[in-house]
């Protein structure tokens, strides 16, 4: 018989537990209640400490009751039935949870042996649970609402454990990921939901390149922490946050942002649009360029084709700025019925558009394109009853196949610099040049310095005579701006206002020559010629300036000096402004103030007839152009002869500019003309210099109007 090694150990071990009195002492003191029974009657043979404290008896009490009747909390029938019918099954052992209701429930778990052997025992054990069920309870509770509140959730709301295996989700996450819903079992892993998705086609941008999409999506999946946003095949969008959890699991939310990707698309369809006209703005021009011109085929070319809008400032001016806006509407939808599909039109500014095509290279083309805008454009447009007539400029620009950002990024820049040189003539359109660059460097250095020259004083008025040829004697002067550069010495007007005028300096220069006119004008009073004249010119700016007539009356009365001397010079170019309406309010305050008005450039700008008498023209100036070779040129003569004769009839007084001969002041004389101004008598000089001057051409000793005294209105 061979013998089990193990087995004798265990049988030695037990007997030494027995002999070491260790029994006993286990018994008495375990941390569960247990009594002992016989198994015929069910009477107590013994129970341990823990026992008789919780059922409140000594064990002399408890010896002479059976276990029914120690219970009084428990019906005595069932509990004995169920001890019996145990005994009698000869079960080894059976489990059972009992709970005793009394001020509080206390609930147990009863573990009941049969002890085989003579004696016939019965052990009952009993550990108290009630902690471990309320707490098991109320775990199982809270995982109910924690159920209960996740399905609610309007989110997505999933759980992977360690493995990546599914744990749990919410019946939102499901609708959202139809296609693999029913692949969503707990166990099942997130990748094999993923490709039934794929194989589903949920994924938009796994179509196609499912293997690709997946290995990228699982590396999403597996990084620490991350935010995504996913679009699926029926529209929608989720954005995915995901966390590890303290196991090791992964955590994760699916909301649903469809509607905020509308919105997004939404705003920034509207920050690229032009609110107005409807057309595209300046925003992402240049990126909108490159894709165009990665299309670009064999001797194809983008052209850029920047606008600018001829009089619209008067259009706002005359008509308001209502009638502006059904303009740049009007050339908004001329400009995009121009375009093909994959070409635009943007207004990138108050009347500025640009039009960006794909064209064969070829500049007749291009240019005939331009011209049909223009033409186009130029036709009058009906408004609240009244014909408008406006004109455009443009600059025309080109990026050829091949070209590198950088040309793209400058391809708009030419374009503009082109603008820029069609805007000086007006009404055309002109192909950018690389030496338009340079001049636009030079005028930009310019108005830099002209800063300078402000903020240096380095600017002043001249002063050029204006006679009587008959009577030899000077009569009045104009004003003229010059600038005393430091390097380019004295220059004039003609030389820096256009630029000035870009740069927005042109207010600061008026005001600097209404200064110096009233000065001269104090000047040559305290010089005792107080009858003596100053005229100056005031350009379109000033003359649509609120506060014009309150600014000359500043200067008036800061030097005490009388109105009527103070001439102010209007361009006939003026009288054909869309504001001559807008000018007429400015012009006729002037008049009322005491202010004469003269009429500079006459016979350049076919001004009517009838607007001399509408701004209270009290002198015209004829321009240099009747003026030059009048001794020889017998039609000249016919036509500035008519101008001198006309002027007269109305009670206009007459001067002729740029005399330069004495041949021509003769010819002047003898057609009725005796007032003149001209190099013949002398150029503009500063201030300093007048004295010299009225040494040979003195002022009138008597008191002596330059204008037809029954034109002057007003005289303070």
């Amino acid at each position: 018989m061979q013998v089990d090694i193990d087995q004798n150990a265990e049988i030695s071990a037990i007997q030494q537990v027995i002999s070491r009195n260790i029994l006993l002492p286990l018994f008495e003191n375990s941390g569960q209640a247990i009594v002992v029974l016989n198994s015929d009657d069910l009477l107590v043979v013994a129970a341990n400490r823990l026992a008789r404290t919780i059922l409140n008896q000594g064990m002399r009490t408890l010896q002479r009751l059976t276990l029914m009747e120690t219970l009084p909390n428990l019906p005595e029938d069932r509990v004995a039935q169920f001890i019996r019918q145990f005994i009698r099954v000869r079960r080894r052992s059976v489990r059972a949870r009992v709970c005793i209701n009394g001020d509080k429930e206390t609930i147990y778990d009863v573990d009941i042996i049969r002890v085989p052997g003579p004696l016939k025992s019965v052990v009952v054990i009993a550990q108290d649970v009630t902690l471990t069920v309320r707490a098991l309870r109320i775990a199982a509770k809270a995982e109910s609402q924690m159920a209960t509140a996740i399905d609610a959730l309007s989110d997505g709301f999933v759980l992977y454990d360690a493995d990546d295996r599914l744990v749990i989700c919410n019946q939102t996450y499901r609708t959202f990921y139809l296609e693999s819903a029913a692949a969503m079992e707990p166990g099942n892993t997130f990748e094999n939901i993923l490709r039934v998705g794929l194989k589903n086609g949920q994924y938009a941008d796994g179509i196609g390149r499912e293997e690709e999409w997946l290995a990228t999506r699982l590396k999403q999946h597996r990084s620490p922490h991350g935010v995504i946003e996913q679009k699926l095949s029926n529209g929608r969008w989720l954005r995915i946050m995901e966390r590890v959890t303290a196991d090791g699991g992964r955590v994760g939310l699916r909301v649903d942002v469809t509607q905020l990707k509308e919105q997004q698309h939404a705003l920034r369809r509207l920050a690229i649009t032009d609110e107005l006209t409807g057309l595209r703005n300046r925003r992402n021009l240049l990126e909108d360029i490159a894709q165009l011109a990665d299309k670009l085929g064999a001797r194809e070319t983008v052209v850029v084709y920047h606008l600018d809008l001829d009089k619209f400032k008067a259009i706002n001016d005359v008509y308001g700025h209502e009638a502006g806006d059904h303009v740049l509407k009007h050339c908004a939808a001329i400009l995009e019925s121009a375009v093909a599909p994959g070409e635009f039109a943007a207004r990138v500014g108050g009347d500025e558009f640009i039009i960006v095509r794909r064209m064969p290279n070829d500049r007749d083309a291009i240019a005939a394109f331009a011209d049909q805008i223009i033409d186009r454009m130029m036709r009058p447009l009906g408004y609240a009853g009244q014909l408008m007539h406006i004109g455009v400029s443009i600059g025309i620009a080109l990026l050829e196949l091949g070209s590198g950002m950088a040309a793209r990024g400058t391809v708009l820049t030419a374009a503009d610099l082109a603008l820029y040189e069609a805007k000086k003539i007006g009404g055309v359109a002109l192909f950018f040049e690389p030496s338009m660059r340079d001049q636009v460097l030079s005028a930009n250095a310019l108005a830099r310095e002209l800063q300078i020259g402000l903020e240096r004083n380095e600017f002043e008025a001249y002063f050029q005579p204006q006679v009587d040829a008959v009577a030899g004697e000077c009569i009045g002067f104009e004003a003229l701006l010059r600038w005393s550069h430091p390097r380019r010495g004295v220059m004039n007007a003609g030389q820096f206002l256009d630029v000035a005028q870009r740069a927005g300096l042109t207010d600061a220069l008026d005001s600097l020559m209404t200064e110096a006119a009233c000065h001269a004008l104090r000047w040559l009073s305290d010089q005792g010629m107080p009858q003596t004249s100053v005229s100056i010119n005031m350009s379109t700016a000033q003359l649509s300036d609120p506060r014009m007539l309150s600014r000359l009356e500043s200067a008036v009365v800061k030097f005490d000096i009388a109105r009527h001397l103070l001439r102010i010079e209007l361009l006939e170019s003026t009288l054909l402004d869309e504001r001559t309406t807008h000018f007429l309010t400015n012009v006729n305050a002037l008049v009322k103030a005491g202010y004469v008005v003269e009429l500079d450039d006459f016979g350049t700008g076919h001004a009517a007839i009838a607007a001399l008498r509408k701004f209270h023209v009290s002198q015209i100036k004829i321009d240099r152009s009747f003026v030059r070779n009048i001794d020889t040129d017998v039609d000249l003569q016919k036509l500035t002869a008519a101008i001198i004769g006309l002027a007269h009839s109305l009670d206009i007084s007459v001067l002729a500019e740029g005399v330069e001969t004495i041949e021509e002041q003769t010819r002047l004389i003898d057609m009725g003309c005796r007032l003149a101004q001209g190099w013949y008598y002398g150029k503009a000089m500063p201030l300093t210099q007048i004295k010299d001057f009225l040494v040979r051409y003195p002022v009138p000793a008597y008191f002596r109007n330059n204008v037809s005294p029954n034109s002057i209105r007003g005289v303070s």
